[in-house]
């Protein structure tokens, strides 16, 4: 006689995130409009055991099909049990082995995990999550500390602040998401504590140095109710700015931006064309010259060179952070026979 099967609960629950239009279009036999709009869920069914997170079965509208999974779909807290995925017409089921052990509460990300079958049509947004239980919020921006630039689909973490810094690579974060094409990021319904903020690129080979990684030297408390918002600025240690490729013409003009500098510091300035970098110079008595120029309008970066190399240098998460690179927030027009000059304050 085969043993009892345990009596598992369905639970018909969790809160569908869904940005969609209209409902998907179908070709009809004698042709017309393409199906242009992606798959819409339907209903979705969790299957719970003692707070032990076994399957989600998803019911789309339509016939679907997987679009980058290994690279799009995440749970947060992540978890080391095993995830595996089916599709069949159109129910996407997700198994977790040997089961997903559901703490406080969890996120499901599918953005850009589910197509239709037949045109291709992303699902570009989608979360399955648990109710809520702190009601929190903790977002961000995370942009590349070079060039202001934000980043997109960079893993964002939470670590609890008793982990050490030296472990956190060897450690699975508290929470986790990804940064939107802005930058921007978002943490709700966190467990209060305190909290250290970081960033990386792509997925969470932390060995991989190769990468944009960013961290914040404080700690944020998290509480019931609570609201914050912060940035990073993220940096790559796969850069090396002694290699870049300063344009040098030998045109000779009496066209030139002299630089003054309210403090004496070890000030390094950089002068961009079109994004390109024309020249770099050190500020010496607070002061610089950046002369033989063509006219046109050019932008104007600058960072104070911590360490005397005369180079942009990146941080590293165990020793410390990257040297901050600032923007003059004016365009500067270069003039023929014409000399102009910029003040800078640096505090």
């Amino acid at each position: 006689m085969l043993p009892a099967k345990p009596n598992l609960t369905k639970l018909i629950f969790s809160t569908a995130v869904v940005y969609l239009s209209a409902c998907a279009n179908v070709i009809p036999p004698s042709g017309g409009p393409l199906d242009k709009e992606p798959p819409r869920l339907v209903s979705n069914e969790i299957l719970v055991d003692n707070n032990k997170l076994k399957k989600v079965d998803l019911l789309f509208d339509e016939n679907i099909s997987l679009n980058n999974w290994n690279q799009n779909f995440y749970i947060s807290p992540p978890s080391e049990c095993i995830i595996k995925k089916n599709v069949n017409k159109r129910i996407l089921s997700i198994y977790f082995e040997p089961y997903f052990l559901i703490e406080h509460n969890y996120k499901l990300s599918l953005s850009n995990v589910v197509k239709d079958y037949n045109e291709g049509n992303v699902l570009d947004s989608l979360e399955i999550k648990s109710k809520n239980v702190y009601n929190n919020t903790f977002k961000g921006t995370l942009k590349c500390v070079y060039d202001d630039i934000p980043l997109q689909n960079h893993w964002i973490t939470l670590y609890r602040k008793s982990i050490s810094d030296s472990l956190i690579f060897k450690e699975l974060p508290s929470y986790i998401t990804k940064s939107d094409e802005n930058g921007e990021f978002k943490f709700e319904d966190v467990k209060p504590g305190s909290y250290k903020l970081l960033s990386i690129e792509n997925n969470f080979n932390f060995y991989d140095y190769k990468v944009y990684v960013s961290f914040s030297d404080d700690y944020y408390l998290v509480h019931d109710s609570s609201f914050i918002s912060t940035h990073l600025n993220a940096y790559n240690s796969e850069l090396s700015f002694k290699n870049d490729s300063v344009i040098n013409d030998t045109l000779k003009t009496n066209n030139q931006i002299i630089v003054n500098l309210n403090k004496d510091k070890n000030l390094i300035v950089e002068l961009y064309n079109n994004q390109k970098l024309i020249k770099r110079e050190q500020v010496i008595n607070k002061a610089c010259t950046l002369s033989n120029l063509k006219k046109g309008e050019y932008s104007l970066k600058y960072f104070i060179d911590l360490d005397s190399n005369q180079i942009f240098s990146n941080g590293s998460f165990l020793k410390k952070q990257a040297e901050i690179k600032l923007s003059y927030k004016k365009s500067i027009n270069v003039l023929e026979n014409w000399s102009t000059e910029v003040d800078l304050i640096i505090d």
